[in-house]
């Protein structure tokens, strides 16, 4: 019995740490939220993806058409025509001819269109898969610039409240020396006015949490834009700092770009386009070749009935069809596919600049972030040991108010300013990926 209780009580735990993924079907972990988690439950729920992945079943199917072409065409056609018998007509004239019979179409040769129409839809289907993935990096990166909007609100909040409780416990000790008689009306008025400052700037922090957490359930792909109960964003820790500032980028990176620029899905996109004009140009060239085609039929177009075995025949045949002269149609369609083949390579070579040159500045930001977090982490704790100073020399009757409010003031924008600097750098981070197309796997 004490085995039965235990399993039953290990079940309803699993159960009451689960939560139910709304319109997925799928089962998600509550609890905290990471950056790693959201991306993970993003790149299965958000419906974006769904509509790429339609899109890799249409090219697939795409070429399961190509591949039918060199396969024959098997037809069937049976119907009857009515004549009506004139005077003049010969005696053995029939009014109904009836036509019962089977064909059988085989392209021998046309020019090698074929071939470069399946290449085409090989092509088409590959393009398809680098298009998911590139929707994927883009989707990636949306979700981390949300997550990390909510942080840095979720952080707004933390240092707004402890602003609040400063002034608040200011206030306390003003209203009790006005009513000692050592202190005065003032400071009591100017504590409650810094409360209700403090306070304004947490409803307002409240709203961006609020507004950016709807914005990020969007992008998961949870229904009424909500996250499930249960699941909260994870906050900024120093350790979590700690660790991403051990990250060094150096000059080393140049030589790199090249094939982290290549890895690139958007690049490989147009890298294979480039790859699929070709086989345009080659099929356009194809109607410069006659077509050969082998034909059988069996049956009959002019039986008395449909059953007429004695008119019933067998034929086969090798037809050539080559179009001499088109109005220079023909030239104008190469044409037009090495102009779309040079459209292609050159947006290839100005998607690759532009992307050399985000890389480049981001691994400048990547450093440039790392500074100014070391730099804001250095002053904060400087600010906040000057801002304990200032209050024991308030209340001691050493420094004046508004020395303790400048005091203040400077710790709480200082504050700020951390969390932003913290943000920044993972952003940069996470910019870094996204222009390297690494940010689509993760961990």
């Amino acid at each position: 019995m004490k085995h039965q209780y235990t399993a039953i009580i290990i079940f309803l735990t699993i159960a009451m740490t689960l939560a139910i993924v709304p319109g997925s079907g799928r089962v998600a972990l509550a609890g905290q939220l990471t950056l790693a988690r959201a991306k993970q439950i993003a790149l299965e729920n958000n419906p974006t993806l769904a509509s790429a992945m339609e899109r890799i079943n249409q090219a697939r199917e795409a070429v399961n058409q190509a591949k039918a072409d060199y396969f024959p065409t098997i037809s069937v056609a049976a119907g009857m025509d009515y004549t009506e018998k004139t005077k003049n007509a010969a005696a053995v004239f029939e009014e109904n001819k009836y036509t019962n019979q089977v064909s059988a179409t085989q392209i021998l040769f046309n020019g090698f269109y074929r071939k470069y129409s399946n290449l085409s839809a090989e092509y088409k289907e590959k393009m398809s898969l680098a298009d998911q993935n590139d929707a994927k990096r883009l989707l990636s990166w949306s979700v981390a610039q949300a997550f990390l909007n909510t942080q840095l609100a979720i952080e707004n909040i933390k240092i707004a409240r402890a602003d609040m409780a400063f002034n608040q416990e200011q206030e306390t000790e003003a209203v009790a020396k006005e009513k000692s008689g050592i202190g005065s009306y003032s400071d009591v008025l100017n504590f409650k006015t810094k409360v209700n400052s403090a306070n304004f700037s947490l409803l307002s922090a409240k709203q961006d949490l609020n507004e950016s957490t709807h914005g990020l359930a969007v992008l998961l792909g949870y229904e009424n834009a909500s996250l499930p109960d249960g699941m909260n964003i994870s906050e900024l820790t120093s350790d979590e700092q700690n660790v991403i500032t051990t990250l060094k980028i150096g000059p080393e990176f140049d030589s790199q770009i090249e094939p982290l620029v290549s890895a690139r899905p958007d690049i490989k996109e147009a890298s294979i386009a480039i790859q699929d004009a070709q086989a345009t140009i080659q099929m356009a060239k194809s109607s410069y070749y006659p077509t050969i085609s082998l034909t059988g039929a069996y049956g009959t177009t002019s039986g008395e009935t449909f059953h007429d075995d004695d008119s019933m025949g067998a034929s086969l045949g090798i037809s050539v069809n080559f179009e001499i002269f088109s109005g220079g149609a023909k030239k104008a369609k190469v044409s037009q596919a090495l102009a779309e083949k040079r459209e292609k390579e050159n947006d290839l070579l100005d998607t690759k600049n532009t992307a050399v040159s985000n890389i480049k500045i981001s691994i400048q930001k990547i450093a440039t972030a790392q500074q100014q977090l070391a730099l804001q982490t250095e002053n904060t704790r400087l600010i906040e040991a000057a801002r304990d100073l200032v209050q024991k020399e308030f209340n001691a009757g050493q420094a004046s108010l508004v020395r303790l409010n400048e005091a203040q003031n400077e710790l709480v924008t200082a504050q700020g300013d951390l969390s932003s600097a913290r943000v920044s750098l993972i952003l940069a981070l996470e910019e870094f990926d996204y222009y390297i197309g690494k940010n689509i796997n993760p961990v």
